[in-house]
């Protein structure tokens, strides 16, 4: 007689690396059924620190379904041979991808590495009673930064979101390709800004509590920390940088090395389902992938979310590797022990 898929659940697993964010409760259950595993979600950090974890000796065999930031890891991932071909007779729900985001896969040799399964965008969360919406500097980056707000203001911990709103903040139209010398300055200029930082968060659950207790009354923030605090009927919003909203695509892959690539391949294929793309995007006003999905939002969501930020011609700025990450990561740890 087979074992029920609570039992196969329990008795095998798969090492999974991902924002928590992307596997709320809810979706627990149904992702694990799909996959006839369960799914341990080990610690996440950054795009940054995955990409150190994923290429840090002995790394093989550690991991076996990644979800990141494709336009951010891909370089690295892909240029250090890490990953391996994804077989997609094992993901059917590949032809439920819209056109659009099956191009947008990253692909080598005619083979699929990573398949887009979200995207979204990273803005400043204000609460619009102490912040003007108005206000020019309110739809800048540069609110991050204004004294008027000092002590109210909370960064994220993350060398590169940081610097890189800092950079467009300064003028500087690809952050990525900054030389050395420009990364002294906007370590310096994150320095010269430091006492009007209240904190530095660094997960999920104390962004939101930073705001919703009125510590802070703006942050560098994600479209679920608007959610969370718009529900406790806060009256928070983001804003729409004029320097570039900061933009990404998660895909999923698999790492060389994972000696569980058939359960991988089917948490995979859930992650692109219509089952989980819907509930996302109702969890998180996240954007999706899954073309029923996408065609089934309505004109006010998509109003309220922002979906069509590449329609209305919202400046925005793609995550993108930076050249001289290594400088990038030394200039934050400077700024923080300044």
């Amino acid at each position: 007689m087979a074992a029920p898929a609570g039992v196969l659940a329990q008795s095998q697993s798969i090492s999974a690396l991902m924002p928590g964010v992307l596997l709320p409760e809810s979706l627990r259950g149904p992702a694990e059924a799909a996959t006839g595993a369960a799914i341990e979600n080990l610690p996440y950090v950054s795009p940054t620190d995955t990409v150190a974890k994923l290429l840090a000796p002995g790394a093989q065999g550690r991991y076996d379904l990644i979800n990141n930031m494709m336009n951010f890891v891909t370089e690295p991932l892909m240029a250090a041979d890490a990953l391996q071909p994804l077989d997609l007779s094992k993901v059917p729900n590949w032809d439920q991808l819209s056109p659009y985001w099956q191009s947008q896969a990253v692909m080598k040799d005619g083979e699929v590495y990573m398949i887009p399964c979200m995207w979204a965008y990273d803005s400043v969360l204000y609460n619009k009673d102490f912040i003007p919406e108005d206000d020019e500097v309110t739809q800048s980056w540069g609110v991050m930064f204004d004294d008027r707000y000092a002590g109210r203001i909370a960064p994220r911990d993350d060398a590169y979101q940081m610097i890189t709103l800092t950079a467009l903040h300064l003028g500087v139209e690809e952050p990525a390709t900054m030389s050395r010398s420009d990364i002294k300055e906007i370590q310096a200029f994150l320095i010269s800004k430091k006492a009007n930082f209240r904190t530095l968060w660094s997960s999920f659950g104390e962004a939101v509590n930073l705001m919703s207790s009125q510590e802070v009354w703006a942050m560098v923030g994600w479209m679920p920390m608007r959610l969370a605090l718009q529900k406790q009927g806060m009256n928070v919003t983001n804003n729409w940088p004029s320097e570039g909203l900061m933009t990404f695509q998660n895909g999923l892959f698999i790492p060389k090395g994972s000696q569980k690539t058939d359960l991988a391949h089917a948490a995979a294929n859930f992650f692109i389902s219509q089952e989980y793309a819907s509930e996302l995007a109702k969890l998180m006003d996240y954007g999706v992938t899954n073309e029923a999905v996408i065609n089934g939002f309505s004109q006010e969501t998509i109003d309220r979310v922002g979906y069509d930020i590449f329609d209305r011609g919202v400046k925005t700025y793609p995550y993108t590797w930076p050249a001289e990450m290594d400088a990038w990561i030394e200039a934050w740890n400077s700024f923080k022990v300044a």
